[in-house]
């Protein structure tokens, strides 16, 4: 029993010390990229909460490692020559187990991983997992039944090459050419697959390892972790020491873990900036910051007031950094620190029905939303001819220079710019591709209920009647959506067949023989970025890795932007073309290595939020906006062209109607952005306020501010929320923001 206990003490204490070598590189590689000034301070807090799942870690290493050696432990080296000191017919039948069950392991990664491509992007999360939690077992039980078939045919013919080459008996050496096997595929199909997991042969499924945004260093560090644990008991184990001696030591070495991870708690709640920096940068320590927290959170409502949590009161479920905070009642929900105010009036506007006679009676609208746009394209001064269709349409319209999503990814933003609110205001689901109630009112509705004809396309499967989305359209054309299932990321290519769904419709008389509004959803823009033969080289030759990767990303904007030319030229040849508007913009943008992100969806940094945005209005003279707008203003805005009242349900937007048709100078307007919390994103909002650019308050929960003067920063580099004098401004724009918004606090599905 004292070999027991020595040996679990020393596989903690392998864990711990693992977590501490593990802290210095994440507290090196933090300050490396910027993160922090402060690398002391980091490893203190990223060691702080790597030390206690650390120890737990390697306590469980020891206990299985127990389990499964009971008494002093072995060195690799003896057992590995105990099994070749077996008998023959022992080692014969090892020699053929260990290399069946290897390949048939790999085997079954590659079945299941193939069988998850498809399962899990059709039907719900628990019908999906259900079902390929059966085909799993099926497919380890085929496999293990070949294991037992071909284990005596393999034995034999080990036995029968026995005299020549004795080491075929070896299970080690069989058991590591089986190995070896399984490594040269795997290293095939991480290179023969792309990065959505297509590719010809079904190892191509390995091909995901290899994208940006897949962080697999936690899985070392933690492989680390475990090795250390291993080795520690091993080398340990037998060595002699005494018992006062041993508690002594375990005595001092757990009352450093308790006072070092006190510490960090401690450290963490006091600086919101080192907590961002570990949340950021530690990839390991993040991982325990979170199991940390959740372990300390005492009333359950997903925050703790420990370890930089934020929660103001951990008795009180209804108070949270994630709570909706209730405005002028006098409690501060939220836990940032103050009331929400009570709404303000709205700020007055022009009269609509003075600025409708300056638009066009019967107009039609057509609106065409590109999946993953950045404003780098031409009518917005990028270098590269990525969009010469658009760039046409942009000479004839009215450009705004600054123009903003609400949310960073589609399930967040797509829904709340069709309804006219804001992410937080919508009624859904806690999913991450959200599910839209039919309480909403969308835009369509609105438009149909007024007599025009809705009708619109979209090439990807959460734009399915499920999601809510295709609300109020008469006639919703999910045809260019490929026969097989997509995931977040796929190789699919669908713009061309996306923009014939759309001609097909337009070329309907009863869609177009009255008012109509017609929607359509590009989607190739999104990762995986595929390539297009005819498209121009916009990496160019020798060209590294990251320009080679946004040249792919130009080249599939080039690509979609060369069939959303088809529709103009389309729409530009009818009788009813003079009176039809149409608008373009993007759902949300993407990420090239901003802020150490290749992504969307977590942050609303610039790159994240900011996209293209032009109207074209028949008889408008085209000009440019360069005060910044939302698109929460898009529908008053759809509403205004077609001259319809906005019945029923509140709007959140101001109508762009006198920027359309006004002069310079226009109005300064500030800019909510509401991304709630999902199953695998954190709550962000933020406020971006005062004169064009404006100034942008980021919000993450609880005192979690940041502040980057857009005009002199727009890197977002230069975090200003330490200075009260900047800040206050910024903060009150932002509780006065968020103090008219009618949130529903909608708890986020189980990751």
């Amino acid at each position: 029993m004292l070999v027991a206990q020595k040996r679990l003490q020393l596989a903690s204490l392998g864990g711990a010390l693992a977590g501490g070598v593990v802290a210095i590189f994440e507290a090196r590689a933090a300050v490396a990229a910027g993160a922090t000034d402060s690398a002391i301070a980091l490893f203190v807090a990223d060691f702080g909460v790597l030390l206690p799942p650390c120890a737990l870690l390697g306590l469980g290493v020891g206990f299985v490692h127990w389990t499964l050696e009971p008494g002093l432990p072995q060195p690799p080296d003896r057992y590995l020559s105990s099994l070749r000191q077996a008998p023959v017919l022992a080692r014969s039948r090892l020699a053929a187990v260990v290399p069946l069950a290897t390949l048939a392991t790999f085997c079954d990664v590659v079945a299941i991983a193939n069988l998850a491509r498809g399962r899990l992007a059709v039907g719900t999360p628990a019908e999906a997992g259900a079902l390929l939690a059966i085909e799993g077992m099926g497919v380890v039980a085929l496999s293990a039944a070949a294991v037992f078939a071909f284990t005596p045919a393999l034995r034999r013919a080990l036995a029968a090459g026995f005299d020549r080459r004795p080491w075929l008996l070896d299970p080690m050496r069989t058991g590591a050419v089986a190995a070896a096997l399984v490594a040269a595929a795997f290293v095939f199909g991480v290179r023969a697959g792309d990065v959505g997991g297509d590719g010809a042969f079904p190892l191509g499924v390995f091909g995901v390892l290899r994208r940006d945004e897949l962080d697999l260093r936690p899985v070392a560090s933690a492989l680390f972790v475990v090795a250390l644990a291993y080795i520690l008991q091993v080398w340990l184990s037998g060595r002699k020491t005494s018992r006062l001696v041993a508690a002594a030591g375990l005595a001092l070495a757990a009352a450093l873990s308790v006072a070092t991870t006190v510490r960090a708690s401690a450290l963490l709640n006091a600086s919101p900036s080192l907590t961002r920096a570990l949340e950021r940068s530690a990839p390991l320590g993040r991982q325990a910051l979170a199991l940390l927290r959740r372990a300390t959170d005492r009333d359950r409502d997903g925050a703790s007031a420990l370890f930089g949590g934020g929660d103001c009161d951990d008795r009180d479920f209804s108070r949270s950094p994630s709570a909706r905070d209730v405005p002028g009642n006098g409690v501060d929900e939220d836990c940032s620190g103050a009331d929400s105010p009570l709404p303000a009036p709205a700020p007055s506007a022009p009269a609509p029905a003075a600025l409708a006679v300056t638009v066009p009676s019967g107009l039609n609208v057509v609106l065409i939303t590109i999946d993953t746009l950045r404003p780098d394209v031409g009518f917005m001064g990028y270098g590269k001819a990525t969009t010469p269709n658009l760039d046409a349409l942009a000479s004839k319209a009215v450009v705004f220079e600054r123009a903003y999503a609400m949310a960073s990814y589609t399930g967040k933003s797509v829904g709340p710019l069709l309804i006219g609110q804001y992410p937080s205001e919508t009624q859904r689901d806690g999913g991450h591709f959200n599910r839209y109630s039919a309480a909403n009112l969308f835009v369509a509705e609105r438009l149909k209920a007024d007599g025009v004809r809705t009708f619109g396309a979209a090439s990807h499967w959460y734009f399915g009647a499920w999601s809510g989305l295709s609300q109020g359209i008469d006639e919703w054309d999910l045809s260019a959506k490929p026969k097989d299932g997509q995931g977040d990321n796929d190789t699919s290519v669908t713009s061309a067949e996306l923009s014939s769904a759309a001609l097909r419709l337009l070329a309907k008389p009863a869609n177009t023989s009255g008012r109509f509004f017609m929607w359509l959803h590009y989607f190739d823009p999104h990762e995986q970025y595929v390539e297009h033969r005819d498209a121009p080289d916009f990496a160019g030759p020798g060209a590294r890795i990251q320009a080679v990767i946004r040249g792919r990303y130009d080249g599939e904007v080039w690509f979609t932007d060369k069939h959303i030319g088809r529709v103009l030229d389309f729409i530009a040849a009818q009788p009813w073309g003079e009176r039809t508007a149409i608008v373009v913009t993007s759902d949300h943008g993407e990420a090239f290595g901003e802020h150490d992100m290749s992504w969307h969806g977590a942050e609303l940094w610039e790159p994240l939020v900011r996209v293209p945005l032009l109207v074209y209005l028949p008889g408008a003279k085209p000009h440019r906006v360069a005060e910044k707008r939302s698109h929460v203003d898009l529908v008053p805005t759809l509403l205004d062209l077609m001259r319809v009242a906005p019945q029923g349900g509140e709007l959140s937007g101001r109508s762009l109607l006198a920027d359309l048709v006004g002069q310079a100078p226009f109005e300064e307007r500030d800019v909510f952005l509401d991304m709630p919390g999902g199953p695998y994103t954190q709550m962000r909002k933020a406020i971006i306020t005062g004169p064009s650019p404006g100034k942008k308050l980021i919000y993450s929960g609880g005192k979690n501010y940041q502040l980057y003067d857009l005009a002199t920063d727009p890197d977002e580099a230069r975090d200003l929320s330490a200075d009260p004098a900047q800040m206050a401004p910024a903060l009150g724009a932002f509780d006065r923001a968020r103090g008219n918004l009618r949130e529903f606090d909608v708890k986020p599905d189980a990751p």
